[in-house]
């Protein structure tokens, strides 16, 4: 494989994993708003819809591990998003746990 060819492999799986990482932050950050704005909305309602936007999180995350998105992360890119490290390298330890 030419030199070419490796960083343009190289740059598109980066930029695989920087969109998992993008569309994880951005499930984290609808997420939080609607708890920290919803507090005052019928609990039963509110409580669905929280666990929904949750399911979408952990979607996020999934698609994070399983794709080049977890590489951006074990090689310190995204350290302006401790968060979201947090959340993906915890993940990827409860994945790897022994049963």
């Amino acid at each position: 494989m030419s030199h070419h060819r490796l960083f343009a492999q190289l740059a598109f799986e980066r930029a695989l994993g920087m969109a998992a990482l993008n569309a994880l932050a951005q499930a984290v950050a609808e997420s939080d708003q609607f708890r920290a704005e919803g507090r005052d909305r019928d609990p039963l309602h509110f409580w669905v819809l929280a666990g929904e936007l949750e399911e979408v999180v952990q979607d996020r995350i999934r698609d994070v591990l399983d794709g080049p998105g977890l590489a951006v992360v074990e090689r310190g890119e995204l350290f302006h998003q401790p968060r979201i490290v947090e959340l993906v390298l915890a993940a990827r330890d409860a994945r790897n746990a022994p049963s």
